[in-house]
């Protein structure tokens, strides 16, 4: 179901509201994950602190179990562009 993706992905963009984001559906469940986040945002940023940004956007799906898991790819707009 699509529309999981697209709630991950809105919620992500409401936190982070300069980022491209694209989520994908890893295994067919709907439950394990894939953020593609590009963002100005994460410029100067260390991969932790870029990761619990986008964590702390969907923390409550993934304390309820909606989201069992979530790969990470988070760039700056330069890191992004390679």
């Amino acid at each position: 179901m699509a529309l999981i993706r697209e709630q991950v992905a809105a919620k992500i963009q409401a936190a982070i509201p300069d980022a491209e984001v694209e989520v994908i559906d890893l295994t067919g469940t709907d439950n394990h994950l894939e953020a593609r986040v590009i963002s100005p945002s994460f410029v100067g940023r260390s991969l932790i602190e870029r990761h619990k940004m986008i964590y702390a956007a969907i923390q409550e799906w993934i304390d309820d179990d909606t989201v069992h898991a979530l790969a990470i790819k988070a760039w700056t707009p330069e890191e992004g562009a390679k």
